[in-house]
C-alpha cells in the first residue's frame, strides 16, 4: 500500500488509506480527473517499473527476449559463496529465489541467499531467464527447461498484449516485486496484435507456481537424505 501512495503522491494525487487497485479500471474510477497517460505512468511506477518501455531492442534481442542469459553450477558451498559474492548486486537475484522459499528468512542478504539455498536444497543450477528476469535455482537441467517453458509462454504472450492488459495482469501479481510482467515492460517488447487477450495473470501465476513446487521438492528431499545419513 505504502508504494501506491507514494507513486500516487509523485503524480500529485492521495492515495492514501486505499487498498492498492486490482485493476487499471478501478485506478480510473478512484482518480476520474487524472489524464490517461499520467495515470498509466503512476500505476507503472506503483508497479516499479519507472520507465516503461525506454529500452528499444534490435530484432536479434527481441528474439532472445526469454532465452537463458546467465547460467552457474552452484555445486558445493564454495560454489555459492563464490557466485553470491559475484552477484549480489543483481537486481531481483535475492526477491526470486526468497519468493518460493518460504522456509528462509526474509531478511537474507543477496550475499549469503545462494548459501542458504544450497544448505536447504543442495546442489543446483543458478540461472537468469532473459535480461529482465526471473533468477531461479533448478535441481536439474530438466527442471530449468521446464520453468524456461514457462517464462517464454509468458514472454510471447504479454508481447502480443496491449499495455492496459499487461497492467491489469501485474496489479494482479502479489509474488514478487517488481511482477514479471512489470519487468518486461521495460523494454518495447510488446506489438499488441488484434484479438482476446490472454490471461497474462494465470501465466505469471503459473511459472512461480512451478518455481515453488521445485523447491519444495528439493528441500524435501535434501533433508530426507540428511536425516537417513544421520
Amino acid at each position: 500500500m505504502e508504494r501506491w501512495s507514494a507513486a500516487l503522491a509523485q503524480a500529485g494525487l492521495n492515495w492514501t488509506g486505499q487498498p492498492p487497485p486490482g485493476s487499471l479500471a478501478e485506478v480510473r474510477a478512484a482518480l476520474p480527473d487524472m489524464d490517461e497517460a499520467t495515470l498509466r505512468r503512476a500505476v507503472w511506477a506503483a508497479l516499479g517499473q519507472p520507465r516503461p518501455r525506454s529500452l528499444r531492442l534490435s530484432p536479434g534481442v527481441r528474439s532472445r527476449l526469454a532465452h537463458l542469459t546467465e547460467l552457474r553450477d552452484v555445486f558445493s558451498p564454495a560454489d555459492a559463496a563464490r557466485v553470491g559474492a559475484e552477484l549480489a548486486s543483481e537486481p531481483g537475484l535475492t526477491a526470486d529465489l526468497l519468493a518460493v522459499r518460504p522456509w528462509l528468512p526474509s531478511d537474507t542478504s543477496a550475499r549469503e541467499v545462494l548459501t542458504a539455498v544450497l544448505r536447504g536444497e543442495w546442489s543446483g543450477l543458478l540461472a537468469l531467464l532473459g535480461e529482465q528476469g526471473p533468477w531461479v535455482y533448478a535441481a536439474t537441467v530438466a527442471d530449468l527447461q521446464a520453468l524456461a517453458r514457462l517464462n517464454g509462454e509468458l514472454v510471447a504472450a504479454a508481447s502480443r498484449a496491449d499495455e492496459e492488459a499487461v497492467l491489469d495482469a501485474a496489479l494482479a501479481s502479489g509474488r514478487t516485486f517488481p511482477a514479471l510482467l512489470a519487468r518486461l515492460e521495460a523494454t518495447d517488447h510488446r506489438r499488441p496484435v488484434p484479438g482476446p487477450a490472454p490471461d497474462l495473470a494465470a501465466l505469471e501465476a503459473a511459472f512461480w507456481r512451478e518455481a515453488g513446487r521445485q523447491a519444495r521438492d528439493a528441500h524435501e528431499r535434501w533433508q530426507t537424505r540428511r536425516r537417513e545419513g544421520s
